[in-house]
């Protein structure tokens, strides 16, 4: 996707939020997975993508410092963020996923992102994008696979629709 592409993605991403262009169950589902492909294209391996990556394992760091000569003290920064990206992408599942699921699929398929009024950006939403757009590569085994897999197919499914839309962004 082109520079241009990704700025047009993010941007009807956030106007689908900001509008609220159709049912609320359906705009909420379009602008999240667009903003991810989005935020994924233009901000992986970006300096504010290092930035955030440093900042966060800052903290986790500091937790861990914190328990001195506890067994968990050992405990390697990466992995834990990769853990708390992996829930991440969990918690973004069961917010997509229809409540009618939770018959099946329990408690999970009830997460939804709370509602934005019109003319307001879900910024829960949008920021849960925003981490999973350049964090998804961080999670390790099957999650870190299903996470990677997941957000790699949707900048697919979204890099044509930049040019379709504005005719060669």
């Amino acid at each position: 996707m082109t520079p241009t592409g990704v700025a047009v993605l993010l941007m009807v991403a956030y106007a689908v939020d900001y509008i609220s262009i159709g049912p609320n169950w359906l705009r909420d589902r379009v602008a999240f997975l667009m903003a991810i492909a989005s935020w994924r294209e233009g901000f992986n391996g970006s300096p504010l993508d290092r930035w955030t990556v440093h900042q966060v394992t800052n903290v986790i760091d500091t937790g861990l410092n914190q328990a001195k000569g506890a067994y968990i003290a050992a405990a390697s920064a990466n992995a834990i963020l990769g853990v708390l990206v992996g829930a991440l992408f969990v918690y973004a599942v069961g917010a997509l996923l229809p409540t009618k699921l939770s018959g099946r699929l329990g408690r999970v398929a009830t997460i939804n992102f709370p509602q934005s009024g019109i003319w307001q950006v879900n910024w829960r939403l949008q920021l849960v994008a925003a981490l999973l757009g350049m964090m998804a590569d961080l999670p390790a085994g099957n999650v870190g696979s299903l996470t990677i897999g997941c957000v790699n197919f949707l900048c697919g499914f979204f890099a044509p629709f930049p040019a379709w839309l504005l005719g060669g962004a």
